[in-house]
C-alpha cells in the first residue's frame, strides 16, 4: 500500500535546528563558506583580463597619494571590486580619490565636489562597464553614449582634479614593472575645449613643460598642469 506523501515529506524532512546533529550543522556552515568564498572569486573574476587588482590597504594609500597631504585626511575613498568601484570612506571635505583603471594601467586621481558630482560619476560607470567585461576603446564609446543620453553630465563651474601620485603607470604583463605614463600633475576642468582653442600644437600635448588638453572636445576635458613639486 503507498503511504501518503506527507509522510514520505516527513520520512526525507531534514531536522529542525533543535534536533538537529553538530556535525550536520558543521557540514552545513562549511558547505555555505564555499558558497561565499566561490561567490567572491567569481565576482572578482568579471573584470576583463588585463585590468589591476590591488591589495585594498595599498589601493586605499595608492588613492590618496594622488591628493595633496593636507587634503588626505578628509578625502573619501573608492576601491574597485568585482562589480565596480564602492565608497569605504566617505568625504568630509568634498574631494574623492581613486585608483582609475585601465588595461595593465593605474591612474590614482583624487576630484574635487564638483569633479566628484559629474567627472567622476564617468569613472564610476565606467568601472560598471568594465565588471561586464568591456574594457579600453570599446567602454570609451559607452561612456559617450551615456554624456550623449545625459545620463553623465560635464562639469558646470571651475574645478580641479589631482593626480599628484608617481603610481600613475603602465605596468608590464611580463615583467610587472610599471612605466610611468606621465609625471604628477593638476588638471582643471575645461568641458569640450580643444588643443588648438588655446593654442596648443600637436608636438605639445602630452608636454611636462606646457598647458595641454586631455580629452579634447569632450564632456571631460581638461587643461593639464605638471607639478614639480608634491607632499
Amino acid at each position: 500500500m503507498t503511504e501518503p506523501a506527507s509522510h514520505l515529506s516527513a520520512r526525507f524532512q531534514l531536522p529542525t535546528s533543535r534536533e538537529s546533529h553538530p556535525m550536520i550543522r558543521c557540514t552545513h556552515c562549511f558547505a555555505a563558506i564555499l558558497l561565499l568564498l566561490s561567490a567572491t572569486s567569481a565576482m572578482a573574476d568579471t573584470l576583463p583580463t588585463g585590468i589591476p587588482r590591488l591589495d585594498r590597504n595599498r589601493e586605499i594609500a595608492m588613492a590618496l597619494s594622488a591628493a595633496p597631504a593636507e587634503l588626505q585626511k578628509d578625502a573619501g575613498v573608492y576601491v574597485l571590486e568585482g562589480s565596480g568601484f564602492v565608497l569605504v570612506r566617505a568625504s568630509r571635505n568634498g574631494f574623492n580619490c581613486l585608483v582609475e583603471r585601465d588595461v595593465h594601467v593605474t591612474a590614482p586621481v583624487c576630484y574635487d565636489a564638483e569633479g566628484s558630482r559629474t567627472t567622476l560619476q564617468a569613472s564610476l560607470e565606467r568601472a560598471r562597464i568594465m565588471a561586464g567585461g568591456t574594457a579600453g576603446p570599446e567602454a570609451d564609446r559607452m561612456i559617450d553614449a551615456e554624456y550623449h543620453a545625459g545620463h553623465l553630465h560635464a562639469p558646470a563651474k571651475p574645478g580641479i582634479a589631482y593626480m599628484l601620485s608617481p603610481d600613475f603607470v603602465k605596468l608590464d604583463p611580463k615583467t610587472g614593472k610599471a612605466k610611468v605614463l606621465y609625471p604628477p600633475h593638476v588638471m582643471v576642468y575645461a568641458p569640450f575645449l580643444r588643443n588648438e582653442d588655446i593654442g596648443v600644437p600637436k608636438q605639445f600635448v602630452r608636454s611636462t613643460t606646457h598647458v595641454w588638453v586631455e580629452a579634447p572636445g569632450k564632456p571631460e576635458a581638461c587643461l593639464v598642469f605638471t607639478s614639480f613639486k608634491h607632499g
